[in-house]
């Protein structure tokens, strides 16, 4: 990695779960130009997992609560393919390896002993995890806008769909249309309609935060899932959206609107399926009300 990483968005992150950090290990991690998250417990690791998305995680084998092995299996489950190390006081024996292997594990290291293997087997995890990221990136990316394609917008919304059913935390999906594109089109050519449809796109990376997807589903039709939103903040997202669209005229087009349908779980809906049926036909709403607006879903009836 290099120290010439140890800021942007090429940095190496590394969650640490221990239940007592040791500080000579996150130094020495952050030396070799890692952003090192301390966890204090176990459990705790797999809430933060989703905020911090890491490369690594390093967890000690020493955990109340919850034992490493269980938590290693817990990560296999909930991760998509972020690579840990298990560490610990015990001998790195070869059968000791071989069982941390056996785990999920990518290795057991003993400490403090072996410090200095510990920084190069995560420096090593940190850019095969970085490759792999870029080359799903490429496959699930929509190539006008370089948005999340559909196929990357559904994993996305099935992830926070779980992560409400595991711990409650809500979340918005926002469905979007460009009012009128056709008329662009035939107005002043594809070309114009490629630079709105480029335009809509960088209002939703702009008002996104790291945890929220931004997508385009194909045509006029684009998506952002909020991640950790209530209604209340899903609705002024939306408003802030619409009106960042509005506010700003495109190039050889003029001003632009987009139409916007709200649906959060699990206030309106608490299935994938649901919740994008409810915000498309709040989307379908707002249409009808004469674009340029807003619409939520009404709320779920009870069964």
């Amino acid at each position: 990695m290099g120290k010439q990483q140890a800021t942007g968005r090429d940095q190496g992150r590394v969650l640490l779960v221990s239940d007592a950090p040791t500080n000579a290990y996150q130094a020495a991690l952050e030396q070799a130009g890692c952003a090192v998250v301390g966890v204090a417990g176990g459990m705790a690791a797999l809430v933060r997992l989703r905020s911090t998305r890491p490369h690594v995680v390093v967890i000690d084998q020493n955990l109340s609560g919850i034992s490493a092995d269980e938590l290693a299996r817990l990560l296999t489950q909930a991760q998509d393919g972020v690579p840990f190390i298990l560490i610990g006081a015990h001998e790195a024996t070869a059968t000791r390896r071989e069982q941390a292997l056996r785990s999920g594990a990518y290795d057991y290291i003993e400490m403090p002993r072996d410090l200095s293997l510990l920084v190069a087997r995560t420096e090593q995890l940190v850019k095969h995890k970085q490759s792999v990221d870029r080359l799903r990136a490429e496959a699930d990316r929509d190539y006008l806008t370089g948005l999340a394609n559909r196929r990357r917008f559904r994993t996305a919304l099935g992830n926070e769909l779980e992560r409400w059913r595991r711990y409650g935390v809500p979340c918005a999906l926002l469905l979007v249309d460009i009012d009128h594109l056709k008329q662009i089109n035939d107005a002043h050519g594809h070309s114009a309609g490629d630079v709105t449809i480029r335009h809509i796109a960088a209002a939703l990376v702009a008002l996104s935060r790291d945890n929220d997807t931004a997508a385009r589903l194909g045509g006029e039709e684009f998506a952002l899932l909020l991640a950790n939103a209530d209604e209340a903040s899903a609705q002024a997202a939306a408003e802030r959206l619409r009106q960042a669209v509005a506010e700003t005229a495109v190039e050889q087009v003029g001003t632009v609107t987009i139409s916007i349908g709200v649906a959060v779980c699990p206030v309106h809906a608490t299935t994938e399926r649901a919740l994008y049926a409810a915000s498309d036909a709040a989307l379908y709403r707002a249409k009808s009300a004469g674009r340029n607006c807003v619409v939520i879903a009404p709320p779920a009836i009870a069964s």
